[in-house]
């Protein structure tokens, strides 16, 4: 459930006159909100105060919202490393038990070039949360749904496949997460794959925008029957077996 559908909710929940809601609407959008008294937070008092809602209407509303957007906590991680490393890796790791942190004691040559193994099999894990691209709010305001119909962004960045076999990718929905299981190669050759995403790093690094317009491309990768060790394996096998077919030339979809 994204915002403008919670106002609408309320907005259809109350039981009072067209004129007084007019009015609590009037007054909500010439307020100007500052955390942590919020616009939802001055149109339910004012409803209330007109008599057209109860507390006990409202208590349902928080309880439908808040049901319906588990991972809005998600978004309120400010540190990179806190999303990425703490959350995207441990989330990943309790998808299947026998998903290790790499040492040298499994793999000599390690030196912190990837994230995590399996079998052998080199493991990079990258996140990010979908947000509306137009929106300048933060994270938590501008978060989307799995099934939003607003432009959204997501970027998947410092991508090295040349020290990993495998990459997962971690997408985070308001109400659902998402993971994208594909070979390192299958990064690199996507015609959406950025070389170089800092300059002077000679293509050491890249980066993938994924947005409303080429999310479908990573349709084949989406990980289904929660069987992340069999979905890690497959990957790793498809790099080994042939060549990925590229799908029209490389393109920036943010440079059109």
């Amino acid at each position: 459930m994204e915002l403008t559908e919670l106002k609408d909710i309320i907005k259809n929940s109350f039981k009072g006159t067209k004129d007084d809601l007019d009015d609590v609407l009037h007054l909500v959008e010439q307020d100007k909100s500052i955390f942590p008294f919020n616009e939802y937070e001055h149109l339910i008092c004012n409803l209330i105060g007109k008599g057209g809602m109860t507390f006990d209407q409202y208590m349902e509303i928080r309880s439908d919202y808040i049901s319906r957007n588990p991972n809005l906590w998600i978004f309120e991680m400010s540190a990179p490393r806190g999303f990425g490393e703490k959350f995207a890796q441990t989330y990943v790791q309790g998808k299947c038990s026998k998903i290790k942190l790499p040492s040298r004691k499994i793999d000599t040559s390690f030196s912190g070039q990837y994230d995590l193994w399996l079998d052998g099999i080199k493991i990079e894990v990258k996140a990010s949360r979908a947000v509306d691209r137009n929106s300048d709010e933060p994270l938590y305001i501008k978060a989307l749904s799995r099934n939003t119909n607003k432009h959204f962004l997501m970027n998947f960045q410092q991508l090295k496949p040349q020290f990993c076999d495998v990459f997962i990718w971690v997408a985070v929905f308001r109400d659902e997460i998402v993971l994208w299981v594909m070979n390192s190669r299958e990064v690199q050759q996507n015609r959406f794959y950025s070389q170089g995403q800092h300059r002077g790093n000679i293509g050491n690094e890249g980066q993938l925008h994924i947005t409303d317009e080429n999310i479908s491309d990573l349709k084949t990768y989406e990980l289904k029957d929660d069987n992340l060790e069999k979905a890690i394996q497959k990957a790793a096998k498809r790099k080994t077996i042939r060549k990925v077919k590229i799908k029209g030339p490389k393109r920036n979809i943010l440079n059109r």
